[in-house]
């Protein structure tokens, strides 16, 4: 493919690009608190980030992890199969998200089985911001309403309709068509409303006094959540609310 570019008004020039398929990395993993968390960082929703997901987090349990942050900020979302598969890793069973078509009908999509974090030993803490839209938030909606994990951040998005590409034809391109709503488990619709953290943690940091260990005001959120008591973790959160 041959670019013809022209920059700041000078003479066009012809630039030869090679078309090539190129796989980016969507998850990036760190170990946080001397090893006994892991972060997750998810940047899309596509089978390949899905699969890169389901080995890091095997990875984590083989080393007797209990703890993960998953971090889904500015994360607009992508494929809902893609979103079902990662919210497994942590939810056995049940609906990952209801369906619900023009007419009122309401189908689950329930949990994949053999997810690598499915314990009851095992405690999330979910990271949004405004940022996390669409599979983002069917992820973060899950995992809250099975109370298999905790968000901390800032209110999501809030994008609660599924779309389908159609294509015209191969010369014409396609279009996306708006097919249903999509409910968390507990049936709740978060179009333009977005979900509520359970820790809110502004994006600036303003109130979380001095510096956590990390510098990222909502990491540092996380880890003195997860750090806390299982038992403890209703007086954290309400502590942090009232903050």
């Amino acid at each position: 493919v041959v670019l013809t570019i022209v920059r700041d008004g000078g003479a066009p020039f012809e630039m030869p690009i090679v078309r090539d398929t190129i796989v980016s990395r969507q998850v990036d993993t760190r170990e946080l608190a001397d090893g006994s968390v892991t972060y997750i960082r998810l940047a899309g929703f596509s089978d390949n980030a899905a699969d890169q997901f389901e080995v890091a987090g095997r990875e984590a349990r083989e080393k007797g992890v209990t703890k993960f942050v998953v971090d889904l900020r500015d994360n607009p979302g992508g494929f809902v199969t893609a979103a079902r598969s990662i919210a497994s890793q942590f939810i056995a069973e049940g609906p990952i998200f209801w369906e619900e078509a023009a007419d009122g009908t309401q189908v689950p999509t329930n949990a994949e089985p053999g997810g690598a974090a499915t314990g009851d030993d095992v405690r999330v803490a979910v990271l949004v911001n405004g940022g996390s839209a669409s599979a983002s938030e069917i992820v973060a909606g899950a995992l809250q309403d099975a109370q298999r994990g905790t968000l901390v951040g800032e209110t999501t998005f809030g994008k609660g309709t599924i779309q389908q590409w159609l294509d015209l034809s191969s010369e014409s391109g396609g279009f996306r068509l708006t097919i249903a709503k999509w409910l968390t488990p507990d049936k709740r619709w978060i179009h333009e409303t977005g979900l509520q953290p359970d820790v809110m943690v502004p994006a600036d940091g303003a109130g979380a006094g001095e510096p956590g260990p990390t510098g990222d005001p909502f990491i540092d959120a996380a880890l003195d959540l997860l750090a806390a008591p299982a038992a403890a973790a209703p007086a954290v959160l309400a502590f942090a609310r009232a903050a």
